[in-house]
């Protein structure tokens, strides 16, 4: 079964894809929902890192990483 959802890897990984501009962006959201998590009853934070642990972080700070530098280089 395909999970993609709206050209990403699924819901939750699209879904945090609409707060980010930038790779600092991923990596500040990401920090900012595990401190969350740590502060939260305990089903709230299981609730929390289930959905997290959904999102697929590594493609989604690929997605937002800048482009590699080689490729402005141009001596045109």
């Amino acid at each position: 079964m395909n999970n993609e959802y709206n050209g990403w890897p699924n819901r939750m990984t699209w879904s945090m894809s609409l707060y980010c501009e930038s790779l600092d962006d991923v990596r500040a959201l990401r920090e900012h929902l595990e401190d969350i998590a740590a502060d939260l009853p305990l089903p709230a934070m299981d609730l929390l890192l289930s959905a997290m642990a959904e999102v697929k972080w590594d493609y989604l700070e690929q997605a937002f990483s800048p482009a590699d530098a080689s490729d402005d280089d141009s001596d045109d």
